[in-house]
């Protein structure tokens, strides 16, 4: 069995280094464009729909590895710093729905979803993917009104928590998808889910799809701006 290999932000280096023992990590790119908070934000780096990986072309360091480790890629250009243009590739693949704000999907994304029958669900919310912890082909946990609602509608179950308890940075929220990541069955979570007021809620939710959770961090959850699965 192959090992699998995910794109990380390596700000948090306790983070980092838990994840390089058990796959292959790459570092997301530093991007000076954006606000300081986002600038290694793996989803805002690239996107993986299917096995199609897409990667923006500001974050020349990932392109390199990428081609180095010959991954295919489609790269996405004119992908501005400034939202909603920033937010490009942040979108959510839940099943066969993509959740994002459709309006700033990057067209190379929104044509390959129009082509392989993936539907496209235009949400409020521009940071869909750093909001949403993706389950399942059929469940979610955000706490944005909008991705609950259009999820709702389009038979995804929804575990709706609580805005805060989880750091960005010293004035900013973080989100739930920003701070964990699923591969295979476990739920890693980048901080003690129980610091969450609704930790008790989260942990039986996860009870119900059979996903075990683990807690990389000790203390507050930290939002890095999640993991990118790459192959």
């Amino acid at each position: 069995m192959s090992i699998k290999t995910i794109l990380i932000s390596p700000v948090d280096g306790k983070i980092y280094d838990y994840f390089k023992d058990s796959f292959c990590v790459l570092k997301s790119d530093y991007d000076k464009e954006l606000v300081s908070y986002e600038r290694y934000h793996a989803d805002m780096q690239a996107l993986n729909i299917k096995g199609k990986l897409f990667v923006n072309s500001n974050c020349k360091a990932v392109v390199n590895t990428l081609d180095k480790l010959n991954i295919a890629y489609t790269l996405c250009e004119d992908i501005g710093n400034k939202y909603p243009d920033n937010v490009a590739l942040n979108a959510a693949l839940v099943g066969n729905r993509l959740l994002c704000k459709e309006k700033a999907l990057h067209p190379r994304v929104k044509e390959y979803c129009n082509i392989n029958n993936i539907k496209v669900l235009n949400v409020n919310q521009g940071y869909t993917k750093c909001s949403t912890l993706i389950l399942n082909e059929n469940a979610i946990i955000t706490d944005d009104e909008s991705i609950e609602k259009v999820s709702l509608i389009n038979n995804i179950n929804v575990l709706k928590i609580s805005k805060g308890d989880i750091f960005l940075d010293s004035e900013t929220v973080g989100f739930i998808g920003g701070a964990s990541a699923v591969i295979d069955d476990i739920v890693y979570f980048f901080g003690d889910i129980t610091s969450h007021r609704d930790g008790v809620k989260i942990i039986e939710f996860l009870s119900l799809y059979n996903l075990n959770y683990k807690c990389v961090i000790p203390g507050r959850l930290l939002d890095i701006g999640g993991i990118v699965h790459i192959r």
